[in-house]
């Protein structure tokens, strides 16, 4: 006998077939039968949205606050890069002239 593999959604997949199942003019059959799944995942995943739908609207508290003119470590790294490259560039393009 086979070895059965269970089918994993990602939680993009899971937010669209419960946004779509819970549209007025749409059932959850036709959810179901439309992407393939069993109608217990449905049921499952729209139980899972509405218990935890206010995370939606909380505020991270590991986000760091930041001023205006302050630029996080990651985008000063890229402005430098950058900014070597172009560098390299515009002298790379005075050799050609």
């Amino acid at each position: 006998m086979g070895t059965r593999t269970r089918k994993s959604y990602d939680a993009e997949f899971k937010a669209q077939v419960v946004l779509e199942s819970m549209q007025r003019d749409t059932t959850i059959e036709q959810v179901r039968t439309k992407y393939g799944i069993k109608p217990n995942l449905v049921n499952k995943w729209r139980g899972q949205f509405k218990q935890n739908v206010h995370l939606a609207f909380c505020k991270s508290g590991t986000k760091k606050k930041t001023k205006p003119g302050d630029k996080p470590d990651y985008l000063k790294k890229i402005i430098g890069d950058l900014t070597v490259e172009n560098d390299i560039l515009k002298k790379a393009l005075s050799v050609w002239d």
